[in-house]
């Protein structure tokens, strides 16, 4: 156990001597959060926007049931559909939709001048309702994105805090252990700093347990005042009673031994510093982007929503925000654990056989 302690110290000390691991772990998150949050985070609610639809007869009652099916499933916007009346017409705010009776004319949609901007990028849903052929904008002559159903939930019912803050505890668990601990192993490696370990003999798993431990303590405990202390600064209303505490503890535990398993593996064999930052750097940006940690990405070719959902990266932060502002039970992100506590054992299990003490 007192050699267990020693190494731990020494890779405790050697952390907070390495100003770039200190960045990436600490300062790098809060500058993204500050950067975000002041470019997106104005909106603390989902968007709501009036849809008011005037017309008769089948066609319309037919419009009506197929945009309530459509909106239903929109990307953080709440679209309040309703006929439309001299009242609510008065208010010229929102969208209205005017169906002939006619099907030989065209569906008019109308974005009035009043509206708030985020109708301009809101209006697409309508467009599913009819052939484009069949829509007759007043407003505009460009055609809008459309996304899909399961595109489309990726922000639904958060704020948009909500939606950042657990997707940056998940960068941080990813960024510290390729550029704060991967980086660092394989440097020591270059070095020749292992060459005592390898003398001893040291076992290897006594080594890797020691070095990983401090890494996953910091991680496990500045994940928690992050997760608090934004949420608290931002307003987002979590509620961190006892039973949340422990399920973050098991899932953010989880997270980081996942993605500290996987930089141990990474950094197993590599004898160059140059190529191990390639390699992080291949992996982090990628990964980060695709995982919809900052901004939701619904326009992904499938086969890069599948990789994504098979990588941990994605469905931790997934987990994260539905467990943390959504009161999720841990049955509910079982998936999530799951994967996690498989890509742990592999990557601990492989770096076991081909961890390299030296370059010989």
């Amino acid at each position: 156990m007192s050699l267990f302690l020693q190494l731990a110290a020494i890779d405790l000390k050697s952390y907070f001597r390495n100003s770039f691991a200190l960045f990436f772990t600490f300062l790098f998150p809060v500058l993204l959060l500050f950067l975000l949050m002041l470019a997106f985070g104005g909106d603390n609610g989902p968007t709501k926007i009036d849809v008011k639809v005037a017309g008769n007869g089948p066609r319309a009652e037919k419009y009506m049931e197929d945009m309530q099916n459509i909106l239903g499933h929109s990307q953080g916007i709440i679209f309040n559909i309703q006929t439309a009346t001299e009242t609510n017409m008065a208010n010229e705010k929102g969208v209205v939709v005017t169906i002939p009776a006619d099907a030989t004319q065209k569906v008019r949609i109308l974005v009035q001048k009043d509206a708030p901007l985020s109708s301009f990028n809101s209006i697409y849903p309508l467009m599913l309702v009819n052939s484009m052929q069949e829509i007759d904008y007043e407003k505009w002559d460009f055609v809008l994105n459309v996304v899909e159903d399961g595109e489309a939930e990726i922000m639904q019912g958060f704020k948009y805090g909500q939606y950042l803050i657990p997707g940056l505890i998940g960068m941080i668990l990813i960024s510290t252990s390729l550029f704060g601990f991967c980086t660092f192993l394989v440097e020591q490696r270059a070095k020749g700093a292992f060459k005592a370990y390898h003398l001893y003999p040291l076992q290897k798993w006594k080594f890797i347990a020691a070095f990983t431990s401090t890494r996953f303590l910091i991680l496990l405990a500045f994940s928690f005042v992050f997760l608090i202390v934004a949420d608290k600064v931002y307003g987002m209303d979590g509620v961190f009673n006892l039973a949340l505490i422990g399920k973050l503890t098991l899932l953010i535990s989880l997270g980081a031994l996942t993605f500290l398993s996987l930089a141990l593996l990474i950094s197993s064999r590599i004898m160059a510093v140059g190529m191990v930052t390639g390699i992080a750097n291949l992996l982090f940006y990628p990964a980060t982007f695709a995982s919809d940690l900052y901004i939701p990405q619904g326009g992904f070719p499938e086969i890069v929503k599948t990789i994504a959902n098979l990588f941990p990266l994605g469905p931790f932060a997934a987990a994260m925000r539905d467990i943390t502002y959504k009161g999720a039970a841990l049955s509910d992100i079982s998936y999530a654990l799951g994967l996690m506590s498989v890509w742990t054992i592999a990557c601990f299990g492989l770096t076991l056989v081909l961890f390299k003490w030296t370059k010989d």
